[in-house]
């Protein structure tokens, strides 16, 4: 039995946060998706299951209206709303299915306290946990402009593109600012804050699908930007050389070295 069951559509950088640390804290996890067009056709539970025509059948009284991501229906069972009342993805089961954590930072800090080595790149003490968390907070501020950008499709315009660009520009000048002072984002040791990071940069690097759209309206990829920002940079792709960090983001790695 695992520790962690996650459902989500895959590949999802947000999802190989867990993934990643549960490699320090020796949490056994267990992901369970397909790629995202395919998971109209899953049952969303704990026992999540691919269906046939039969099977959405026999599963009617789960199907609800699509929301964000998604169009048209989905499955969902109660007991997948009640873990989740969101009732989006990634989301994690924890206790046999009876607890649900959503969230990717939630499932993430959730492997760093599971396993045999935990707690694992989440601090040794109450300071250095708030510190990491302040990171991760300013992080998932970023991780929402981010998911806007990449997402926006037809609806991409300047003055979207320059919300990307200003949120990159801050996110990204304040750790090179704190890389100034410590070998890792919040510390002297590699910590949770550092992989959000390079997770949500890996997210961002979706961007290489919108180049003819960029293209089209005369703006230009930012995630090349990450260059400007040296001692980041180097932080960043030392990360992505690891073997813990490769298992789940080799895909990615060229795209954000630029």
């Amino acid at each position: 039995m695992s520790d962690i069951r996650i459902i989500s559509y895959l590949p999802n950088p947000r999802v190989y946060k867990a993934t990643i640390v549960a490699r320090y804290s020796g949490a056994s996890i267990e992901v369970i998706g397909d790629a995202p067009p395919e998971m109209v056709h899953w049952l969303w539970d704990y026992d999540a299951i691919k269906m046939d025509d039969a099977g959405k059948e026999a599963n009617a009284a789960a199907r609800r209206t699509a929301k964000t991501g998604f169009t048209g229906a989905l499955y969902k069972t109660d007991a997948f709303l009640q873990a989740n009342p969101f009732g989006d993805i990634p989301a994690a089961f924890a206790e046999d299915g009876s607890t649900g954590i959503f969230e990717s930072n939630a499932i993430m800090r959730l492997a760093a306290l599971s396993g045999p080595n935990a707690p694992a790149l989440y601090g040794d003490t109450n300071v250095a946990r708030a510190r990491i968390d302040g990171f991760l907070d300013k992080t998932l501020l970023f991780a929402d402009v981010i998911q806007k950008y990449i997402l926006a499709g037809a609806d991409l315009d300047a003055n979207l593109h320059e919300q990307m660009a200003q949120a990159f520009a801050n996110y990204c000048g304040a750790l090179e600012a704190a890389l100034g002072h410590h070998e890792y984002v919040s510390g002297d040791a590699l910590s949770l804050s550092d992989v959000v990071l390079v997770c949500e940069l890996a997210l961002m690097s979706n961007e290489s699908r919108m180049a003819a759209e960029l293209a089209a309206k005369g703006l230009a990829p930012i995630l090349p930007d990450l260059k400007t920002y040296p001692r980041l940079y180097a932080h960043v792709t030392r990360l992505l050389d690891e073997a813990t960090f490769a298992a789940d983001l080799a895909g990615y790695a060229k795209y954000i070295r630029g």
